[in-house]
């Protein structure tokens, strides 16, 4: 997303609306999630001192693979009321890719599951097929689970000093 500094009037701001649609994202095809769209703007542009400032809102459509039972969906990442300040530093144009890519990157969630989705208003077909005693934090509880296999024993009995 490149800004002109010359179509700015230092009075008032510049509207921007639109769609980048090349792949900004850099992600690596091993990655877990998959960017959908395009990168939708919808911003107002203004000089402030030495400055510009970009403020508005961010999306970008992802697909994620649930973590509970591994089905592919879509959800949508909103940076509402989102800014972005940067130097102008003599420049003619500023291009806020780079930062905007950051910025929705930095707002990727960890650990969706697939109800929360855009479009998915079911529960996920995985929801209570895990048990509870299997979490770390266990909070002095006793454990209602079996024992270990004979894998973990042995494991358990490996020593590497």
């Amino acid at each position: 997303m490149i800004i002109d500094i010359r179509d700015i009037n230092e009075s008032e701001s510049l509207v921007i609306r639109g769609s980048l649609n090349e792949d900004i994202w850099q992600l690596e095809d091993s990655d877990l999630l998959k960017p959908s769209g395009g990168l939708n703007y919808d911003a107002e542009a203004s000089i402030l001192g030495e400055d510009l400032l970009v403020r508005g809102d961010f999306s970008s459509k992802f697909t994620f693979q649930c973590t509970h039972c591994l089905e592919l969906f879509e959800k949508t990442i909103n940076l509402d009321n989102h800014s972005v300040l940067t130097a102008i530093e003599g420049n003619s144009t500023i291009d806020l890719t780079n930062a905007l890519r950051e910025d929705i990157i930095l707002a990727l969630p960890n650990f969706l599951k697939c109800d929360q989705g855009d479009e998915k208003n079911e529960p996920c077909p995985a929801s209570g097929k895990f048990s509870e005693g299997l979490n770390a934090g266990n909070s002095g509880e006793e454990s209602t689970n079996d024992a270990p296999s004979k894998q973990w024993e042995a494991l358990d009995q490996f020593n590497i000093d």
